[in-house]
């Protein structure tokens, strides 16, 4: 599952630029009152099933431009337990992450994700037995390093004590324990998608089966979209029903909400075809270090200051990743044989 360079790059600025539109929607449509209702549009489930449809019919197109030759419906059948499992982490793991904010600091919170590449190498080698390189483990040990450091960088020294003296608090732990199982569900929806990815590209070669990014893409916002169907059936259909009387007052939400979920979808197809090309450790190195990459364009566009500590988690990322593709490089020169 080897893409080239360019390929990345692409995938990367793809990420960057569709998730960044994404977050310039996300903060109106989730904090704004909007006049009619009086009320603000904070239906997570709603808002989760409208991005998974919306997504689901580009995973379709998507699917179809790439003219594949295994069916979906026949992709389902094959690996329904892996989808339904992928879905319900995927849908799980954002919002336990989002409900702790009301136990620990965001400081704590931006820590955590900043982490998100060590449950997925911990998942794979504990769960799966796969065999991850020592220079990939060392990578992402170096890369979750540095965005700790940055990120702790960022904040002053009396912030971050009071933040770690807040955290001390006996109801912090319900906090710790949410992030936690949010980093782990991370963990096990990335090495579930690469376990899916790998293993079917091995028994399946050359025999046109093989599941690609689009099939993962067009499958999970399907499960995703039935997982949120059954949450407002039997768990709470008031938040439906109180979304519907929000977008029937004020309707100018609908273009918030679609270009919302087409931001998303559209970063999607990037994300799926980085999942298929590279994996999840360098898919997931591109999302963690997506805050520290719009930080140093503010640094070159507005001559932002960056304090010293943020220099050092740049050069520890910069420099794990460079060492990974010299690395890389070296790999692939074909070796000349001595007469």
């Amino acid at each position: 599952m080897a893409g080239s360079t360019s390929s990345l790059v692409i995938c990367a600025i793809g990420i960057y630029a569709t998730f960044l539109t994404w977050a310039l929607v996300q903060e109106p449509l989730a904090t704004r009152t909007w006049p009619n209702s009086m009320g603000k549009f904070q239906f997570p489930n709603v808002i989760a099933l409208i991005q998974a449809s919306v997504a689901m019919v580009m995973g379709y197109l998507y699917l179809n431009w790439k003219k594949v030759e295994y069916p979906p419906k026949k992709m389902i059948q094959d690996h329904w337990k892996q989808l339904v499992l992928i879905s319900f982490t995927q849908s799980s793991s954002g919002p336990l992450a989002t409900t702790s904010l009301k136990y620990v600091d965001y400081l704590t919170y931006m820590l955590a994700k900043s982490c998100k590449m060590i449950p997925v190498l911990l998942v794979h080698l504990l769960l799966y037995r796969t065999p991850i390189p020592s220079q990939k483990k060392v990578v992402a040990v170096l890369v979750s390093l540095g965005v700790t450091i940055f990120t702790i960088g960022g904040n002053d020294g009396k912030k971050l004590k009071r933040s770690l003296n807040d955290n001390r608090s006996g109801n912090k732990l319900q906090g710790f324990g949410m992030l936690f199982s949010s980093l782990f569900l991370d963990g096990l929806t990335n090495a579930t998608q690469d376990k899916l990815l790998k293993v079917n590209k091995a028994k399946e070669k050359g025999k046109q089966t093989l599941i690609t990014g689009a099939h993962l893409m067009f499958t999970l916002n399907l499960f995703v979209v039935l997982w949120n169907i059954l949450y407002f059936i039997v768990i709470d259909c008031k938040q439906w029903e109180n979304a519907v009387s929000v977008l029937k007052m004020d309707p100018q939400v609908w273009g918030y909400l679609m270009l919302y979920s087409v931001c998303g979808a559209m970063g999607q197809c990037f994300i799926f075809y980085t999942l298929e090309q590279f994996g999840s450790l360098v898919l997931i190195m591109i999302t963690v270090t997506r805050k520290m990459v719009s930080m140093i364009l503010s640094i070159i566009v507005f001559g932002k200051s960056v304090r010293f500590q943020q220099w050092v988690g740049i050069f520890v990322v910069f420099g794990g990743i460079t060492w990974e593709a010299l690395n890389k490089k070296k790999a692939n020169i074909p070796k000349v044989k001595s007469v």
